[in-house]
């Protein structure tokens, strides 16, 4: 695999991890043109695909992680929009709260 491709490789990987889907795409299609462009011999192809599949993993559980993440934010949200107070008398208020859910797609 020439130094090039590990560098871009290597920057999808970063992306990936930095959780910055915009550039990991952007850097995915930088790699697949310049693959085009220099093609790839046998034993290249087989540790790119091993490459390729660790990038799809790593995709995978940060997707995971990130929709665990959300839900966790949901319930937290949904509770505290019920929260419920004593006054000093003892009695119980229940006070909705009117935050909205924020998303991103």
């Amino acid at each position: 695999m020439k130094p090039k491709h590990r560098q871009l490789l290597d920057g999808v990987e970063q992306a990936i991890i930095q959780g910055n889907g915009a550039l990991a795409l952007d850097r995915i299609e930088a790699l697949a043109r310049q693959l085009e462009r220099d093609g790839l011999d046998d034993a290249s192809k087989a540790k790119m695909e091993k490459t390729l599949q660790h990038l799809l993993r790593l995709a995978k559980d940060s997707a995971r992680g990130t929709q665990r993440a959300i839900d966790q934010i949901r319930d937290i949200v949904k509770n505290a929009r019920s929260l419920q107070t004593y006054d000093q008398t003892g009695q119980r208020h229940n006070t909705p709260t009117q935050a909205i859910l924020a998303q991103r797609f």
